[in-house]
């Protein structure tokens, strides 16, 4: 009798570190403020959103906290990450991932040097126009190799080129306008005065790493953030 509930001992201790691990979310997250701000206890809207999933799916969160986007995308392809939020669906990452919508996306705005005025999509042209590496906008812009595009790092960066005269434009979303207002203002730099219906994307997506260790069918996860954010479980921080 002593052996065999010291054999069902060293069973369960065994077991103990895959059940461990089954019950962790492991999310990839990068500076991109006020969606994601790093730090000892990361902060944001995107952040309060993945604590959301986690509990959706049952789950403790993880942070891998990068510095950048890209590599981020790219834990994400191996498995190291489990899921990213904002990650927007295009034909080559769904060989790799599964993405399930968490919020409305938010309609773009125009940050440009004084002088320069956006009204028209026809207004990006012979433009030098900031992209943050690894981002998406939206798919009229995003396919247009007609029109001249340079990357950078992110809208801090972009705020620096815009300053030094190396770019004359980059686009953010209205939260981003809000936090970068007194700079821009300092800066005198212009806000286009309409955000272009055409420069929506209608949903924003987290991006589930096929790769996953979350014990969870695909079906079951996509069902249970469906679910949540029909009933607007994303809107309201945990």
């Amino acid at each position: 009798m002593y052996k065999k509930f010291v054999l069902f001992l060293l069973i369960y201790a065994c077991l103990l570190p895959l059940k461990a691990t089954a019950q962790v979310l492991t999310a990839c997250i990068d500076d991109h403020p006020p969606y994601q701000v790093l730090g000892e206890t990361p902060s944001g809207t995107h952040i309060d959103a993945l604590r959301t999933l986690a509990k959706v799916l049952n789950k403790e969160i993880k942070f891998i906290q990068s510095p950048n986007f890209p590599r981020c995308v790219a834990f994400l392809e191996s498995g190291e990450a489990d899921v990213i939020a904002g990650l927007n669906p295009t034909e080559e990452r769904q060989k790799f991932a599964f993405f399930a919508p968490f919020k409305k996306a938010d309609a773009l705005r125009v940050i440009s040097k004084n002088g320069i005025m956006i009204n028209t999509y026809n207004d990006f042209k012979n433009k030098l126009i900031g992209v943050s590496r690894g981002a998406l906008y939206f798919p009229k812009f995003d396919k247009d190799v007609d029109l001249d595009k340079i990357e950078i790092q992110n809208v801090r960066i972009g705020f620096s080129l815009l300053l030094k005269d190396r770019i004359d434009l980059i686009m953010v979303s209205p939260a981003m306008l809000k936090t970068f207002s007194a700079e821009i203002e300092q800066a005198n730099l212009i806000v286009s005065p309409i955000a272009l219906e055409e420069m929506r994307n209608k949903e924003t997506f987290f991006g589930i790493s096929k790769m996953h260790k979350l014990k969870l069918k695909q079906t079951d996860i996509l069902s249970k953030i469906n679910q949540a954010y029909i009933s607007k479980r994303f809107d309201n921080p945990p």
